[in-house]
Order: structure tokens, then sequence, then C-alpha cells
């Protein structure tokens, strides 16, 4: 019977079993995105297929960069859209579209286009991913805030991007057996250019359709309805003061400065970091993508664990700190390691992109219930200037070389750390929306 009703220390209206229920889809759901991580992870594959259909740095960098620019997307979809009744369609719809779009790739590819046209449905496809995956992080985590209690969020965090990473790490292993001669797991299917990054779309494309299935099964508190005549007139007021009070309250606003520069310090020069590669092991890096992805995922698993326990030891502003230092540790490696000693570059930068969870927690953590997707969104947006980012280390490494790109990011880095530490409260307290 206890099972049944909400502890009195919850701040959420489900039941135990029903908030446990939300937990399990949270972490299958990201799970999954992380077993496609080899597509769903818009950058290292794309850069290195356009690299090789023969485009330069800039058209490498050019997917993780349109990628970020469409962080517009779900500013819109708040807006219009903002009542929990519309949550679960929105997880659902943009699942259909981007499984649609990956499978897209694969069919480009072995129709025999050109690399030009197939060029321009790799750039589509981080697009799209870009437009549908700013309004899946950003309803995700108003889920998560309506449908599990504040005192269950660091279970729930440790527990999805602990065993979610591992599963990116067989994604990993199997992208690895497609294209390296001498696999980690010995098992070499021996797939040639392009057919490789054909089938590594194609298997990604069922299990963006199982995650589909899986955002359907969420339970999601429905609040008392606005009268649909006041929540018309209203609309736009409600739209203004949201603004107001996202870029008049410190923490919200600083922490979705800090985000941008960690961002684009931390993982918009992750392309470059992986394109460099080359240079260091020459031809071998060919075999060693595979290798890449399992070792910033395995890290990310590790991290995973320890971040969630730090969460509930510590406070929000602690997971700032922490993440955007191993980001710091990770580019010190990448201007310091040789040999094959350079790839454990791929596990530190993976453990430090976890900041992309704990950044948005805290701005979550900063938000009403009724403002969490908005603001969330409003990161988005902010983020969206990360493409710029993207684009300018891509021009950086071809005019002055990607090492000269590797220092930005860390000047980037350090910034934005002493931003954190400066003016950024360690647990901050929601203003109520007026």
């Amino acid at each position: 019977m206890s099972e049944s009703i909400p502890q009195a220390e919850d701040d959420c209206p489900l039941s135990a079993g029903q908030q446990a229920r939300n937990i399990f889809c949270f972490a299958g759901f990201w799970c999954l995105f992380y077993l496609s991580a080899p597509v769903s992870y818009v950058g290292l594959p794309h850069a290195n297929l356009l690299e090789q259909l023969g485009n330069s740095n800039t058209i490498a960098n050019l997917p993780h960069a349109i990628y970020q620019w469409l962080g517009a997307m779900p500013i819109l979809v708040a807006w219009f859209f903002p009542q929990p009744k519309m949550l679960k369609p929105l997880l659902v719809l943009p699942m259909l579209v981007m499984a649609c779009t990956t499978a897209a790739v694969p069919l480009a590819i072995w129709s025999g286009l050109s690399p030009s046209v197939v060029t321009w449905f790799v750039i589509a496809h981080g697009a799209v991913f870009g437009a549908c995956n700013g309004v899946l992080l950003t309803t995700m985590w108003e889920v998560l805030r309506r449908g599990v209690s504040s005192s269950r969020r660091g279970k729930a965090l440790g527990l999805t991007f602990g065993v979610g990473p591992l599963l990116a790490c067989i994604g990993s292993l199997v992208q690895d057996s497609m294209f390296a001669k001498a696999p980690m797991t010995g098992i070499s299917i021996g797939l040639p250019f392009p057919n490789n990054y054909a089938v590594l779309f194609a298997a990604a494309t069922p299990l963006l359709l199982l995650e589909m299935l899986i955002a359907a099964s969420f339970v999601v508190p429905i609040p008392n309805a606005v009268p649909a005549a006041s929540a018309e007139s209203s609309r736009g007021s409600e739209i203004m003061s949201g603004l107001r009070q996202f870029f008049t309250f410190r923490p919200l606003v600083v922490g979705a400065v800090a985000y941008l520069l960690v961002y684009s310090g931390g993982n918009a020069i992750f392309d470059n970091v992986s394109l460099h590669a080359k240079s260091v092991l020459g031809e071998e890096v060919a075999t060693t993508l595979g290798t890449q992805q399992f070792l910033r995922f395995g890290f990310k698993a590790i991290a995973g664990v320890l971040l969630g326990w730090l969460l509930i030891q510590t406070n929000p502003k602690t997971m700032l700190l922490t993440t955007t230092a191993i980001l710091l540790f990770g580019m010190a490696w990448v201007l310091n390691a040789e040999g094959r000693w350079y790839l454990l570059a791929f596990g530190w930068l993976g453990a430090g992109e976890l900041f992309g969870v704990y950044f948005p927690n805290y701005i979550a953590s900063s938000s009403a219930k009724s403002q969490v997707r908005v603001n969330i969104a409003y990161l988005n947006l902010l983020s969206s200037l990360v493409g710029f980012a993207s684009i300018l280390f891509g021009f950086i490494a071809d005019r002055f070389g990607r090492i000269a790109s590797f220092h930005t990011a860390i000047g980037i880095l350090v910034g934005a750390m002493l931003l954190i530490m400066a003016a950024l409260p360690a647990r901050p307290t929601p203003r109520e929306f007026e």
C-alpha cells in the first residue's frame, strides 16, 4: 500500500512505483540513444565520413555546426506547445523523424549517388538531429522534473549515465569490427568504404524506433487545466515574463553563459581532436575510430556512476566545476600525449561530456516546474552559438593548424571555470514564476 502513496519528502505527485517507471523509461530511452551513439552523436562519424568523401576541415565540421545552430527549435515548441499534455507527443514525433532521416543516409550511399550528394544527406542528418534533439532534451527534462522527485534525481542520473555509456561501448565495438582490420574484439566484418558507414546508419534506425515506443510509456502528471480563453489571452505575457525571468535571474543566465563556453571549448573541438589523430598515429588512425568511441563512452560510463554519487553528496555547482575540470585535463592530454596514448584523450573528453547533463540539471534546479522546459529551451538557444565555435575551430585548423585550435579551446574552458567559481551559487533556489 505504501508504494501507491508519494513519500512526504517528495515534490512529485506520482506514486513511488510510477516514479520508478519514469526513471527506468528515462534510463532506457537514453541507453538506446547511447547504443546508437556512432550515429546519434552528431560529430565524429559525420566529420570522418565527409573527410573521406573529399571535403575540407570546414565542411567536415559543418554537420556539428548546423546541429548547434538549430537550437532555436525547442524555443518555438516550448512557446507554442507549453501544455504538459503535449510532453509525450513531443517525444514520440521527433524520434520518428530522426529514424526516417537516419535511414535516408544508407539509401543515398547504396543508390550510388555522387559524393557531393551524399555529403548533403549527411549534413541534413546533422540538421534534423539538431532540431529534434533540442526538442527531445528540453521535453525530457520537464518530464523528469514533473515525473520524478528531486530526492530521486541523483539516482536517475547515475543509473542513466552509468549504464547508458556502457551500451555506447557496445555500439563502438560493433563500429570497430566494421571499420578496423584488427578490431579490439578480434572479429572483423571488413566492410569497405562507404558501405561501412551505410551499415552503421542502417543499424541505428530500428534502435531509434524502439526509443519512440519507450517515449510513449512515460507517466506524466497533468496539473489542473487552465481555461482555454484565459490561456490564450495570457500566452504572450507569459512568454515575456519568462524571458525577463531567465535573463535577469543570475543562476539561470550565468549558468547558461557558462554552459555555452564549456560546450564550445569542450565539445565543439571534438571533431578536430579526432581528425588530428592522423597526425599522431599516421594511417593507422583509419582503424581506430571505433576505439575512439569505445574509450569515449567507457570513461563516460565510469564517470556517470561517480558523478551521480557526487551529486548526492555535494551540490549542483560542484558538478559544473568537476565536468569542466575533466575537459581541461582532456585537452591538456591532447597537447602532450604521443602514439597510442593519444587515444586516451577521447576517454577524458567523453567523461567530461557529462557537462551536458549537469548544466541542464543546474538550470532545472534553478527553475519552477512550469518553466523547466522553456528555460532549458533558452539554454539550447544560447548553445546554438556553439555551431560558430565548430566552424571557428575548423577555420583555425585550416589556417593555423589544429594545435592552435586546441589552445583556443583551453582558453575558453579556463574562462568558463573562472565564471562558475565567481558567479554561481552552490544550491540555486527557483524563483517563483510570475
